[in-house]
């Protein structure tokens, strides 16, 4: 590399950084942790996400990368970034994949266009560059049919603006952060793990329903949960599609144990009219087990209340795995 080259560089990385640090810390009043280049293995930093000056303890890993040079074409949606070694970027995907938390690329130019119509007439501007930002772990960051290149659309501008978009990354792991852990029992991981899924379904399903002793009383809402077809023909609805039906039916042991041990609940949806009200509430928990990963479940209830009778009555509705 000449000697240019790496002033340049040296330079560039200045700025990178130097912009993202602003941003993060005097607008967002979050925090920013520089990570040393020797240990960085393609993650630059780390944002470390605050509201109102509290940690939400979840932290946005960062890829920099500062000047034109990167730039292999742009256009009025995308502009789209060079990266020299196909290997490299491969493993660099592969390795943002695997973060549990959010990994993003912002882009800084700290030159603009002085003539649009001439893409090589860029005049510096390195007091205000632009900036621009990508999910790392988004499906289509990669142009089908290129090795090198990755697209960043051009709505996703870089700056002060940018924390709520940043929070939303997070927003998954910061509403399973405190959710409660169910240890999955030896009955509910044999369902789950049945090479005849449907009949074994169907078999606990209708001692589920049938057994009243089973039946399930509710420790969240405090009330009995009643089993009958109406969970077992949504389950099954054609529309879910085939995979969403058959985990369905893999997880109804989780769903017996999250209504019988949750000890919260939230509203997922309410309907009301002149006589009834009608709620469909969720109970989720993070389902542990030594014989597999952890998983997050959800079960939806089906709560209906007559007003003028002040009375209700509860159903299970419907259980699936949150990603």
């Amino acid at each position: 590399m000449s000697d240019k080259l790496f002033r340049q560089r040296i330079i560039n990385e200045a700025t990178g950084t130097r912009l993202v640090s602003q941003y993060v810390r005097e607008f967002w009043e979050c925090g920013w942790q520089e990570y040393d280049q020797r240990n960085d293995k393609g993650i630059d930093g780390e944002i470390i996400l605050r509201k109102k000056g509290i940690d939400l303890g979840v932290k946005v890993n960062v890829q920099i990368k500062c000047g034109k040079g990167y730039i292999s074409s742009f256009d009025k949606n995308e502009i789209r970034l060079s990266i020299d070694d196909p290997m490299s970027l491969i493993k660099h995907l592969e390795y943002w994949n695997k973060q549990n938390e959010p990994a993003v690329l912002i882009f800084i130019n700290p030159h603009i266009l002085s003539n649009d119509k001439d893409k090589n007439d860029w005049k510096e501007n390195r007091l205000l560059p632009k900036a621009w930002w990508v999910n790392l772990k988004d499906k289509d960051i990669r142009p089908e049919g290129t090795l090198t290149l990755l697209r960043i659309p051009r709505k996703n501008t870089f700056g002060e603006h940018s924390k709520g978009a940043f929070l939303n990354l997070a927003r998954k792991i910061l509403e399973n952060k405190n959710l409660q852990i169910i240890e999955a029992c030896q009955d509910s991981i044999k369902l789950f793990n049945s090479s005849d899924i449907r009949n074994k379904a169907r078999e606990f399903y209708l001692k589920w329903k049938n057994n009243q002793e089973c039946n399930c009383f509710c420790n969240a809402l405090g009330t009995k949960v009643i089993i009958s077809k109406i969970a077992w023909r949504h389950i099954l609805l054609s529309r879910r599609g085939q995979t969403r039906r058959v985990l369905s039916l893999r997880l109804l042991g989780m769903a017996k144990q999250i209504i019988e041990e949750s000890d919260d609940y939230y509203i997922l949806s309410q309907k009301e009219n002149e006589f009834e009200i009608e709620q469909k509430i969720g109970l989720r928990c993070i389902v542990k087990s030594k014989n597999m990963s952890d998983i997050i479940v959800q079960v939806i209830l089906l709560k209906r209340i007559k007003k003028n009778k002040n009375q209700s009555k509860v159903w299970f509705y419907s259980v699936h795995q949150r990603n």
